[in-house]
């Protein structure tokens, strides 16, 4: 099961970086043997819920380095690697709601998966409580 929710978040973590580099006018979609839009859910072409300027600019980039750091900290959690075990839930928690934030302010087809994958860690954390002991017992 541990190795279920490392995959989710390493999954998660990358596509809320993919903020950081938005895919650019009139440019052609990631290949398919990346995963195309699906796993880079980001174009400057999206209609975004905020008007295109310095908010957006400035908020697109914090939300998707505090959800992927938050992500790649939980899995170093996980992994028993320099994160404390007891921050795990909160990590997820802590990127799952910044993830939620920038795919809202995002929204666009290719924000399904990701939405779809914050619900499900919340939902391990908040439904069925796990922590590092848990999921290597």
């Amino acid at each position: 099961m541990w190795i279920v929710l490392l995959v989710a978040l390493l999954l998660a973590a990358q596509l809320n970086l993919t903020a950081l580099v938005p895919l650019q006018p009139g440019g052609a979609p990631p290949p398919w043997w990346v995963g195309g839009m699906l796993l880079w859910p980001f174009s400057s072409e999206t209609r975004t819920l905020l008007p295109p300027g310095d908010l957006l600019n400035t908020l697109t980039p914090v939300l998707g380095i505090v959800a992927g750091a938050a992500f790649l900290a939980a899995a170093a959690a996980l992994l028993g690697w320099w994160v404390p075990a007891s921050w795990l839930p909160w990590l997820i928690v802590v990127g799952a709601v910044a993830s939620i934030v920038l795919q809202v302010v995002w929204m666009s087809p290719w924000a399904v998966l990701p939405l779809l994958l914050d619900v499900a860690l919340l939902w391990a954390v908040f439904g069925m409580r796990i922590s590092v002991a848990t999921l290597r017992a």
